[in-house]
């Protein structure tokens, strides 16, 4: 039987090979036969079109081809190298889970291709800009002051994390919060840090001065006298070393030790200074009085009549308001009192008594015991004008110039009605918020140009172009959008 079957075989082989040598050469093809339960192998998987690039939250759907088409074994399986990055479902659906780089396989037969995908973070959540204030830049020893961080765009806030350090912890530390304590005499720089934008902020911290006791606060002296001023400060852990200077040279001159000479008839003042305080020692030339003096300890002098009180002797008739007043606050009109000269500073901290000065739409209030500089005057003009830039109102305190000492300004009238208070900062070109803003009173130290609105400002600037340009371009996509599916609206 066997012999019988490989017989007929043999002869149906020569068969086919005698047709097919006598048939055309172009007649020689014939189908292939595949034989029903044949394997095709993979030979190879197209990876086809997708992004090697996501945003966190976004998804996307592979679409491999495995190849060639008549493969036995068509189903593809995939897995991600790293899931907390990327998650990627059977079907080959692919979600971004966190910020990163993983890699998706797909594997059909004994072929595997990869996909490297990278996850980048959402626009929104990432912080573009950022600016720091502090609250105040010098700090008295144990004192504490406030840096405030803002960031644009406003949504990344939520996200943002800022960390803050100190370039000389012996003189100011500062917490994960931006509190700044100051803890030994001397300069910082604190630096603010959102991922790649950094921001600095200078602080000094100063030994507060409780007082300079000076042997006399006035002299009266004739022309060719000479007088002793000697000091000392207090606490003695404040700088010691005493400056002295004439206010008029024309009536007195002093030198670095302190010895006044009398020049010319009238009166001047001798500003006695230790870098962080100052006092004042008024001195009067006479050609007829005799020489006196008025110990800051004592309470009377002979020789002068009008300073037997042992009170600071002056022409200035808002000096000698404040001397005079019985009550512990001084109200006056910005009208009579344009610029609070350092004299008025001094005469404020020396007896401890508060000035109000009213103007238009505000009250300026001046501390005498909040005074720790009397070198630099205050210029009590405050003129309210519509913002050009933004909605609220706009103010310069002391004309831009330094302040001598922490001020408050009530803002009364239509202005009280605002609710945040931002200062222009020169540097970053923007507005920076400020803490300092309660129940229309402004409580800085800081001279320079605010803004009062009830608007919350995120540096956020929107180019028209571009504006128009994605407006445009969403338009586009609803019309296309329409376009394609009407085709199918009426099947």
């Amino acid at each position: 039987m066997k012999f019988f079957a490989k017989r007929l075989s043999a002869v149906l082989l020569l068969a086919a090979l005698t047709v097919s040598a006598a048939l055309p050469a172009a007649a020689v093809s014939l189908p292939s036969i595949q034989w029903p339960f044949q394997k095709v192998e993979v030979e190879s998987i197209d990876p086809g079109e997708y992004d090697a690039q996501m945003v966190v939250g976004t998804t996307q759907q592979l679409k491999p081809t495995v190849l060639p088409e008549d493969a036995s074994d068509k189903e593809v399986v995939f897995a991600s190298d790293d899931i907390s990055i990327v998650q990627v479902g059977q079907d080959g659906l692919i979600g971004a889970a966190s910020v990163g780089t993983a890699r998706v396989s797909a594997t059909a037969g004994d072929v595997t291709i990869y996909y490297d995908i990278t996850v980048v973070p959402d626009p929104s959540t990432v912080v573009s800009d950022m600016d720091a204030a502090i609250s105040s830049e010098e700090i008295a020893l144990g004192d504490t002051a406030t840096i405030s961080v803002s960031v644009s765009p406003s949504s990344a806030a939520s996200t943002a994390t800022v960390s803050f350090s100190s370039s000389n912890e012996s003189v100011a530390t500062v917490n994960n919060f931006g509190r700044v304590t100051a803890v030994g005499k001397g300069s910082a720089t604190i630096t603010v840090t959102c991922g790649d934008i950094v921001r600095t902020v200078s602080v000094r911290v100063y030994i507060p001065t409780d007082g300079i006791h000076l042997n006399t606060n006035y002299l009266v002296l004739k022309p060719g006298e000479t007088a002793q001023i000697t000091g000392s400060v207090s606490p003695s852990t404040a700088p010691q070393g005493l400056t002295f200077r004439s206010s008029d040279h024309s009536v007195a001159t002093v030198n670095g030790s302190g010895t006044v000479t009398a020049v010319g008839t009238g009166s001047t003042s001798i500003i006695v200074s230790n870098g962080d305080s100052s006092s004042m020692v008024t001195v009067i030339v006479n050609q007829g009085g005799a020489s006196s003096s008025g110990s800051s300890s004592s309470s009377g002098a002979e020789g002068d009549n009008s300073a037997s009180s042992g009170e600071t002797v002056s022409d200035d008739p808002i000096i000698q308001q404040i001397n005079d007043a019985q009550v512990e606050i001084v109200n006056l009109n910005q009208a009579d009192i344009p610029v609070v000269t350092s004299e008025m500073l001094n005469a404020l901290r020396r007896t401890g008594k508060t000035m109000n000065i009213t103007g238009d739409g505000y009250i300026l209030t001046i501390e005498g015991t909040k005074i720790r500089n009397t070198q630099n005057a205050i210029d009590t003009a405050v003129v309210f004008a519509p913002s050009t830039q933004e909605n609220g109102v706009e103010f310069t305190l002391n004309g831009g110039g330094a302040m001598p000492c922490t001020v408050s300004l009530t803002v009364t009238g239509d202005n009280a009605s605002y609710s945040r208070l931002y200062l222009y900062n020169d540097a970053t070109d923007q507005w920076q918020y400020l803490n300092s803003y309660a129940d229309s009173v402004v409580t800085t130290d800081t001279a320079g140009r605010y803004l009062l609105t009830n608007d919350t400002l995120t540096f956020v600037h929107m180019n028209l172009y571009a504006l128009i340009a994605a407006g445009v371009a969403l338009l586009a996509i609803v019309v296309v959008y329409i376009v394609v599916k009407k085709r199918y609206w009426f099947w």
